[in-house]
Protein backbone atom coordinates (compact mmCIF):
# COMPACT_ATOMS: atom_id res chain seq x y z
CA UNK A 1 0.00 0.00 0.00
CA UNK A 2 2.72 2.61 1.53
CA UNK A 3 4.44 1.89 -2.35
CA UNK A 4 1.21 2.56 -4.57
CA UNK A 5 0.62 5.62 -2.41
CA UNK A 6 4.69 6.51 -2.99
CA UNK A 7 4.49 5.82 -6.99
CA UNK A 8 0.48 7.86 -6.44
CA UNK A 9 2.66 11.15 -5.11
CA UNK A 10 5.39 10.67 -8.14
CA UNK A 11 2.85 10.37 -10.41
CA UNK A 12 1.01 13.67 -9.22
CA UNK A 13 4.01 15.68 -8.87
CA UNK A 14 5.04 15.36 -12.47
CA UNK A 15 1.58 15.99 -13.65
CA UNK A 16 1.68 18.97 -11.02
CA UNK A 17 5.48 20.14 -11.73
CA UNK A 18 4.96 19.61 -15.82
CA UNK A 19 1.44 21.78 -15.88
CA UNK A 20 1.80 24.29 -13.01
CA UNK A 21 6.41 24.51 -12.81
CA UNK A 22 8.03 23.50 -9.82
CA UNK A 23 7.89 26.37 -7.85
CA UNK A 24 4.09 27.29 -8.32
CA UNK A 25 3.06 23.64 -6.96
CA UNK A 26 2.50 23.66 -3.50
CA UNK A 27 2.84 20.71 -0.96
CA UNK A 28 -0.94 21.33 -0.56
CA UNK A 29 -1.41 20.95 -4.65
CA UNK A 30 0.23 17.01 -4.45
CA UNK A 31 -1.56 16.35 -1.01
CA UNK A 32 -4.93 17.21 -3.24
CA UNK A 33 -3.82 15.50 -6.02
CA UNK A 34 -3.48 12.11 -4.21
CA UNK A 35 -5.96 12.27 -1.55
CA UNK A 36 -4.34 13.27 1.47
CA UNK A 37 -4.15 15.46 4.13
CA UNK A 38 -0.69 17.66 3.54
CA UNK A 39 0.74 16.58 7.02
CA UNK A 40 -0.06 12.76 5.67
CA UNK A 41 2.71 13.81 2.80
CA UNK A 42 5.39 13.93 4.35
CA UNK A 43 5.02 10.30 5.55
CA UNK A 44 5.94 9.51 2.37
CA UNK A 45 8.45 12.18 1.74
CA UNK A 46 10.22 14.56 3.15
CA UNK A 47 10.24 17.51 0.69
CA UNK A 48 8.83 19.12 -2.84
CA UNK A 49 12.72 19.49 -3.33
CA UNK A 50 13.82 15.82 -2.35
CA UNK A 51 10.92 14.82 -4.84
CA UNK A 52 12.21 16.81 -7.77
CA UNK A 53 15.52 15.17 -7.55
CA UNK A 54 13.97 11.83 -7.51
CA UNK A 55 11.93 12.49 -10.75
CA UNK A 56 15.24 14.00 -12.50
CA UNK A 57 17.54 11.39 -10.70
CA UNK A 58 15.11 8.90 -12.21
CA UNK A 59 15.14 10.44 -16.00
CA UNK A 60 18.97 10.70 -16.15
CA UNK A 61 19.49 6.90 -14.85
CA UNK A 62 16.92 5.64 -17.68
CA UNK A 63 18.69 7.70 -20.25
CA UNK A 64 22.14 6.25 -19.15
CA UNK A 65 21.11 2.82 -18.76
CA UNK A 66 19.84 3.26 -22.10
CA UNK A 67 22.55 4.70 -23.68
CA UNK A 68 25.16 1.91 -22.15
CA UNK A 69 22.84 -0.78 -23.68
CA UNK A 70 22.66 0.69 -27.25
CA UNK A 71 26.43 1.55 -27.15
CA UNK A 72 27.23 -2.15 -26.29
CA UNK A 73 25.40 -3.34 -29.05
CA UNK A 74 27.51 -5.26 -31.73
CA UNK A 75 26.51 -2.81 -34.67
CA UNK A 76 28.00 -0.94 -37.07
CA UNK A 77 28.80 2.73 -35.58
CA UNK A 78 26.28 4.44 -37.66
CA UNK A 79 23.54 2.58 -36.67
CA UNK A 80 23.98 2.83 -33.30
CA UNK A 81 24.06 6.67 -33.48
CA UNK A 82 21.14 6.02 -35.08
CA UNK A 83 20.00 3.73 -32.56
CA UNK A 84 20.67 6.52 -29.53
CA UNK A 85 18.64 9.07 -31.76
CA UNK A 86 16.06 7.32 -31.60
CA UNK A 87 15.95 5.89 -27.95
CA UNK A 88 16.60 9.55 -27.10
CA UNK A 89 13.62 10.91 -28.99
CA UNK A 90 11.40 7.88 -27.68
CA UNK A 91 12.01 8.41 -24.19
CA UNK A 92 11.09 12.17 -24.03
CA UNK A 93 8.06 11.10 -25.61
CA UNK A 94 7.32 8.23 -23.46
CA UNK A 95 8.35 9.96 -20.22
CA UNK A 96 7.51 13.56 -21.52
CA UNK A 97 6.40 14.56 -18.09
CA UNK A 98 9.86 13.38 -16.49
CA UNK A 99 12.07 14.69 -19.39
CA UNK A 100 10.19 18.11 -18.81
CA UNK A 101 10.57 18.41 -15.62
CA UNK A 102 14.46 17.18 -16.23
CA UNK A 103 14.93 19.59 -18.85
CA UNK A 104 13.07 22.53 -17.24
CA UNK A 105 13.09 22.49 -13.55
CA UNK A 106 16.74 21.10 -13.23
CA UNK A 107 17.76 24.64 -11.83
CA UNK A 108 15.51 24.57 -9.46
CA UNK A 109 17.97 22.07 -6.97
CA UNK A 110 20.73 23.33 -4.64
CA UNK A 111 23.85 23.32 -5.64
CA UNK A 112 24.93 20.07 -4.29
CA UNK A 113 22.16 18.43 -5.78
CA UNK A 114 22.87 20.08 -9.05
CA UNK A 115 26.65 18.98 -8.82
CA UNK A 116 24.73 15.48 -8.80
CA UNK A 117 22.61 15.66 -11.64
CA UNK A 118 25.28 17.60 -13.66
CA UNK A 119 27.66 14.44 -13.24
CA UNK A 120 25.25 12.22 -14.39
CA UNK A 121 24.40 14.50 -17.48
CA UNK A 122 28.08 14.55 -18.42
CA UNK A 123 28.22 10.90 -18.50
CA UNK A 124 25.78 10.69 -20.71
CA UNK A 125 27.50 13.20 -22.60
CA UNK A 126 30.50 11.61 -22.22
CA UNK A 127 29.09 7.86 -23.59
CA UNK A 128 27.58 9.73 -26.43
CA UNK A 129 30.53 11.62 -27.51
CA UNK A 130 32.83 8.35 -26.90
CA UNK A 131 30.37 6.16 -29.56
CA UNK A 132 30.88 9.14 -32.17
CA UNK A 133 34.70 9.13 -31.66
CA UNK A 134 34.53 5.85 -32.33
CA UNK A 135 32.48 6.09 -35.58
CA UNK A 136 35.23 9.21 -36.71
CA UNK A 137 37.97 6.64 -36.03
CA UNK A 138 36.04 3.57 -38.21
CA UNK A 139 34.96 6.33 -40.63
CA UNK A 140 31.74 5.88 -40.43
CA UNK A 141 31.28 9.28 -39.72
CA UNK A 142 32.65 12.76 -40.41
CA UNK A 143 35.91 13.74 -38.36
CA UNK A 144 33.92 16.53 -36.07
CA UNK A 145 34.18 17.72 -32.43
CA UNK A 146 32.57 14.94 -30.52
CA UNK A 147 31.80 17.07 -27.68
CA UNK A 148 30.21 19.95 -29.92
CA UNK A 149 28.78 16.99 -32.32
CA UNK A 150 27.24 15.48 -29.15
CA UNK A 151 25.90 19.04 -28.02
CA UNK A 152 24.35 19.80 -31.00
CA UNK A 153 22.76 16.32 -31.80
CA UNK A 154 20.74 16.21 -27.73
CA UNK A 155 20.32 20.17 -28.03
CA UNK A 156 18.18 18.80 -31.05
CA UNK A 157 16.35 16.50 -29.53
CA UNK A 158 16.04 17.85 -26.13
CA UNK A 159 13.74 20.56 -27.63
CA UNK A 160 10.99 17.96 -28.52
CA UNK A 161 9.77 18.71 -25.22
CA UNK A 162 8.94 21.85 -25.97
CA UNK A 163 5.93 21.22 -28.73
CA UNK A 164 5.93 17.09 -29.40
CA UNK A 165 2.19 16.41 -28.24
CA UNK A 166 1.22 12.59 -28.13
CA UNK A 167 -2.13 12.93 -30.18
CA UNK A 168 0.12 15.47 -32.92
CA UNK A 169 -0.34 14.73 -36.50
CA UNK A 170 2.74 12.64 -36.17
CA UNK A 171 3.77 9.14 -34.94
CA UNK A 172 6.64 9.52 -32.57
CA UNK A 173 8.49 6.70 -35.15
CA UNK A 174 8.20 9.01 -38.19
CA UNK A 175 9.45 12.08 -35.87
CA UNK A 176 11.99 10.03 -35.01
CA UNK A 177 13.03 8.76 -38.62
CA UNK A 178 13.09 12.70 -39.40
CA UNK A 179 15.29 13.54 -36.75
CA UNK A 180 18.08 10.83 -37.96
CA UNK A 181 17.22 11.88 -41.50
CA UNK A 182 17.90 15.82 -41.12
CA UNK A 183 20.85 14.65 -38.34
CA UNK A 184 22.43 12.81 -40.22
CA UNK A 185 22.11 13.74 -44.03
CA UNK A 186 21.35 17.44 -43.38
CA UNK A 187 18.73 19.42 -44.74
CA UNK A 188 21.29 20.47 -48.28
CA UNK A 189 20.03 18.95 -51.62
CA UNK A 190 23.46 16.94 -52.29
CA UNK A 191 22.47 16.75 -55.89
CA UNK A 192 21.98 20.77 -56.64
Amino acid sequence: MAGNKQADIVTAAIQLFQQKGYHATSMQDIADAVGLQKGSLYHYISSKEDLLVDIIQDAIAQYNARLAEVKGMDLPVRERLELAVRYHLHGIAGNLGMLTIFLRESYALNPEQQEKISAESDRYNRMFEALFAEGVESGEVRDLDPKLATLTVLGACNWLYRWYRPDGAREMVDLADFFVDVLFKGIMDRTA
